[in-house]
């Protein structure tokens, strides 16, 4: 059987086979359905992540719970939140420096 009769070679070379090395011949290349089964399961993995990570969102941020997610509301009300935890900060360094106390640069916001 020639590699060109093979039904899972596919139509581009892999850069180890471009290299020459005879070891990768005998690995068999993906077939078109297996290529895009694998962009499909790597797409789901990804906006799996991204729903975890707004769900997580969804737990810290105040006033997010048990609401219906709308993912433009959810960052919306993240950064309003960071504002006010940045201000919130700048604040109790202002209060602390006030007083007389000295708060390290690296624990002021930039």
């Amino acid at each position: 059987m020639h590699p060109e009769d093979d039904d899972r070679s596919s139509s581009t070379p892999t850069a180890a086979s471009k290299s020459g090395s005879g070891q990768d011949k005998d690995k068999p290349r993906l077939t078109d359905q297996e290529k895009k089964n694998n962009h499909i399961a790597s797409e789901q993995k990804r906006r799996a992540a991204i729903r975890e990570g707004f769900d997580r969102l969804t737990e810290l941020v105040p006033g997010l719970e048990g609401q219906g997610r709308s993912e433009s509301i959810v960052l919306q009300k993240t950064v309003e939140f960071m504002h006010l935890k940045l201000q919130e900060r700048q604040n109790l360094i202002a209060e602390i420096e006030s007083k007389g106390g000295r708060v390290d640069d690296s624990l002021r916001p930039t």
